[in-house]
């Protein structure tokens, strides 16, 4: 009967685990196309918009957390407005971030 306990509590503690592992936060993909675009351009002006972007933040805080001037995450608006203004625009079957390139948008 202990033995079927144990078994039982093991089970349990491993199927919580895996569903914990099945909520973790990924990165969004957000894929941009500009016509005549290039991925080289894009790949390019995305890097320029994520350089102007955590360059322009200024550190501020919401709720006791510290955000601006962090490198894990970017500015929503300062980012989407640099995009924009490199003609790019939101595309489901554009171009996306080099592979381990993407920074989550935050506030």
């Amino acid at each position: 009967m202990k033995a079927m306990r144990r078994l039982f509590k093991r089970t349990g503690v491993l199927l919580a685990l895996l569903v914990l592992a099945g909520c973790a936060d990924d990165v969004p993909v957000v894929k941009w196309s500009r016509p005549g675009a290039t991925y080289e351009q894009f790949a390019a002006d995305r890097t320029a918009c994520v350089d102007q972007t955590r360059e322009s933040s200024k550190p501020y805080f919401i709720g006791g957390v510290h955000y601006g001037n962090r490198t894990d995450m970017l500015n929503t608006d300062q980012f989407l407005k640099c995009m924009a203004r490199h003609g790019y625009a939101r595309d489901p079957k554009g171009y996306a971030a080099p592979p381990g390139d993407e920074v989550p948008l935050g506030p």
